[in-house]
């Protein structure tokens, strides 16, 4: 990425975080430890609750719809997830005490029980917090793609642009390799995600990446053959209904199959994609034409580290 992240930005990242950590243990300590842990309850209980409502609801869209909708599942999900953690934690504040209607060494323990679990809850919203800004910066990502492909100019994407920054000063230096081991996504996740939109987009691209060499030996694979000319597959996957598909005997077939899950293995997404794109390591030009904008202090240095003609000298001339 030749948009660079700040040092500055990650250090008041790391403020905010800070801040928010020491309020969590302090908001722990006088909710007491027995309201700490049923609220360790509620955002576990509410994590898989709006994961089953947003499986459940893209299930049930999928027989509706050709096309169901993209947002539908997500919002269905937070909802869900939201009003059971509402729900747990009226109920923990009507039923239980705080840490101040205690007194002597049973104020002590809830209290310290109590910033225990605040701890605990700091550090789940802070990876997960991790995991959103990431997120968000490979989704300005794939805005800027596409603002390419529509032929506008990144450079009017100032909002993405900021998310892209973002991302890349929270994984600045050490300490941005570190918080991206706290991160249970890899970095490989959001950047094949980014190339795996682009490539959807673009037949030239679709094309070159079922021509990589990895991607062509499991096509031919006669497993996969079969399934590719399976009509009730074509059709399933047409109308984006994936329930009968786990039922389709090819595509059992196929996950049953040892040979195409070792093929499947040996695939290098990442230098799939490139190939695809024809990138092989080059950053796109969206980043580079990104770095470029007119707000940007450092756009000169960047444009020129990004020139693609080629330096001449005199000994290469004469030769």
């Amino acid at each position: 990425m030749l948009l660079q992240g700040s040092p500055e930005w990650q250090r008041y990242l790391f403020y905010a975080a800070t801040l928010f950590l020491l309020w969590e243990i302090w908001r722990g300590w006088r909710l007491g430890l027995v309201r700490g842990l049923l609220r360790l309850a509620a955002l576990f209980f509410a994590w898989v609750g709006g994961s089953a409502a947003a499986g459940a609801t893209g299930t049930c869209a999928s027989f509706f719809s050709k096309v169901p909708p993209l947002f539908a599942p997500v919002v269905a999900g937070l909802c869900v997830g939201l009003g059971i953690y509402v729900g747990v934690s009226l109920l923990a504040g009507l039923l239980f005490k705080t840490t101040q209607n205690h007194r002597g060494v049973l104020r002590w323990g809830f209290g310290l029980g109590g910033a225990v679990c605040g701890i605990v809850y700091g550090l789940i919203l802070l990876s997960a917090s991790i995991t959103l800004i990431r997120g968000l910066g490979a989704l300005g990502e794939l805005r800027l793609a596409q603002a390419q492909q529509e032929g506008r100019s990144p450079a009017t994407e100032q909002k993405t642009l900021f998310l892209i920054k973002l991302r890349k000063s929270l994984e600045l230096g050490v300490t941005g390799q570190r918080l991206q081991g706290v991160d249970p996504m890899p970095t490989s996740f959001y950047d094949n995600m980014v190339k795996i939109s682009v490539v959807m987009g673009n037949p030239q691209s679709l094309e070159r990446f079922v021509q990589y060499p990895g991607v062509q030996k499991l096509l031919s694979n006669p497993r996969m053959v079969a399934l590719a000319q399976d009509p009730a597959f074509a059709k399933a996957a047409e109308s984006r209904n994936f329930l009968p598909l786990f039922r389709n005997k090819n595509v059992q077939a196929v996950a049953n199959d040892p040979q195409v899950i070792a093929e499947f293995k040996e695939i290098n997404l990442g230098e799939a994609l490139d190939f695809a794109l024809g990138r092989q390591g080059k950053p796109l030009n969206i980043q580079a034409k990104a770095s470029a904008s007119p707000r940007s202090p450092r756009a000169q240095p960047h444009a020129k580290n990004i020139s693609s003609k080629p330096s001449v000298t005199p000994s290469s001339t004469t030769n």
